[in-house]
């Protein structure tokens, strides 16, 4: 009695696999008619299979070049924009600690005006240095 040839999807095999169907059709070890129905392939989808591997294997054979690969493009992007991204931060913070003096520099001036005690002085003293200005003919305030 003769048993039914089992079939494997070519869907299911490996790269490997597939590789090892290939070799077995280039050395003719099995008709490519029978390869075909016990993988479950057509023809063309073998032929390419061949195709690809004559490919695969010429790409494989190139001479490379010596030493390390160059970075690819997308990293080299990468690393500027992370540098130019350090760079925006350090000038964000310069430009925060700039802002910060001159808000305090505006609310002590609005307190100058207001004839309000600068913080650390006492309400005396605030004025005594009032009349001094205004005496020296200092820049008056108020």
């Amino acid at each position: 009695m003769d048993e039914p040839v089992r079939t494997l999807q070519w869907k299911a095999l490996s790269g490997e696999e597939r590789y090892r169907v290939v070799e077995m059709a280039r050395k003719g070890e099995m008709p490519i008619g029978e390869l075909c129905r016990t993988f479950g392939v057509s023809r063309q989808t073998l032929y390419r299979a061949m195709e690809a591997a004559d490919r695969a294997s010429a790409v494989a054979l190139e001479p490379k070049r010596r030493g390390r690969k160059p970075k690819a493009a997308s990293e080299v992007q990468k690393s500027e924009l992370e540098a130019s991204n350090a760079g925006l931060q350090k000038e964000l913070e310069h430009w925060k600690t700039k802002y910060q003096v001159a808000r305090t520099m505006l609310d002590l001036e609005r307190k100058l005006d207001r004839g309000e005690p600068l913080p650390g002085e006492k309400g005396k003293k605030r004025k005594q240095r009032k009349k001094s200005q205004a005496q020296k003919g200092g820049p008056s305030r108020g």
